[in-house]
């Protein structure tokens, strides 16, 4: 997807919880005008057709309305939803993976260990890393016929308690780094302010940006963990739900904004 479509797709995403009613018509004297005006059509046919956005007529008006799908969310919120993450039960198994890769052969190492980041597992230490759960592109990688991931192994563990696990997550990422991400996206938060009041598009659609790469970031350091198993220092959950807030405010500022 690219980049200006995604961008669009993310402010849709906070503009419209629920299903949006402004037409292509008051679309273009909204905050969003400026993207109607550079194509904004084409790209929520776009949308549709890649099955991101719906499209129906209000029986009452005769209009026609537009609201994202669960896929046009899901792709919006980066494919992950931390709310959901947070709130799933834990079946108290940790998963080990574990391999045995020659030092000599650094390029498979880097490669699985950045895979295994990449899916929010934490590093126990060098050849060992956990998760409470099996991330979908591990379980593929597991059962690849790839020979880079032949030398992968997964493990089953019983929790050994909330204190022990604790230490574990502790162990395994490090959540100064995580919270540094968050707190940098407290930031841009605590910017709106500031940016409402000069009661310009072209303002908010920095800020905008701005927020939508900060939260991102915060996401792809988060493991998105059962919450019980975070430490008492994790920021995450409490920015969030200051983000949901102020995205919150920013969809009814945003709405009453002309160009």
């Amino acid at each position: 997807m690219k980049a200006k479509t995604e961008l669009l797709l993310y402010r849709l995403f906070w503009l419209a919880e629920k299903p949006f009613k402004p037409t292509f018509q008051n679309l273009e004297q909204s905050f969003e005008g400026w993207a109607y005006r550079n194509g904004l059509l084409s790209q929520i046919h776009r949308l549709e057709a890649q099955g991101f956005i719906e499209t129906l007529n209000d029986p009452a008006s005769g209009k026609r309305l537009h609201r994202l799908t669960e896929a046009g969310r899901n792709a919006a919120n980066g494919g992950r939803d931390p709310e959901v993450a947070w709130a799933t039960p834990w079946d108290g198994k940790w998963r080990l993976f574990l391999f045995d890769i020659p030092e000599a052969e650094n390029t498979k190492r880097r490669q699985l260990t950045r895979a295994l980041a990449k899916a929010g597992c934490g590093c126990l230490q060098g050849s060992v890393w956990i998760s409470p759960s099996t991330p979908p592109a591990i379980e593929k990688l597991i059962a690849s016929d790839d020979s880079d991931c032949t030398h992968l192994m997964l493990l089953m563990a019983d929790s050994k308690g909330q204190k022990v696990d604790v230490r574990m997550v502790e162990g395994a990422w490090n959540f100064d780094a995580i919270n540094e991400q968050y707190e940098k996206l407290d930031v841009v938060l605590d910017e709106f302010p500031a940016v409402a009041q000069l009661n310009s598009p072209k303002a908010l659609a920095d800020w905008t940006a701005a927020e939508k790469a900060a939260s991102s970031i915060a996401l792809q350091v988060d493991p998105l963990l059962p919450s019980a198993l975070y430490p008492k220092i994790y920021v995450g959950r409490k920015i969030w739900k200051k983000r949901t807030k102020i995205l919150a405010d920013a969809a009814r500022h945003a709405s009453g904004l002309t160009v």
